[in-house]
């Protein structure tokens, strides 16, 4: 089995207008938090996107698409993109199921 940290549409249009939700500092500190301790421990940190483009939101190369500038993403990092409500669906990590 593979360990891997699955950081999840953590992006800039889920929080329009930009605004603090309900325990969102506490959340991304626990989330950069967890990052580091995989990557020192050698597993892989990925960040799953959501392209809403057939929604109207959530468009590739925009501001909404990108990841909360306060979580800390590595180089080493990967980003995966998906269409639909399943980060298994019809994407790179279907093979890891």
């Amino acid at each position: 089995m593979m360990k891997a940290l699955l950081i999840i549409d953590m992006q800039t249009g889920s929080f329009k207008p930009y605004s603090i939700r309900y325990n969102t500092i506490h959340t991304i500190e626990r989330i950069n938090l967890l990052s580091e301790k995989f990557r020192s421990l050698g597993y892989p940190v990925i960040y799953i996107k959501h392209d809403g483009t057939k929604e109207d939101c959530f468009f590739p190369n925009t501001k909404d698409f990108e990841i909360l500038p306060e979580l800390v993403h590595e180089p080493s990092d990967i980003v995966v993109v998906k269409e639909a409500n399943d980060a298994f669906y019809n994407t790179e990590l279907l093979p890891l199921r």
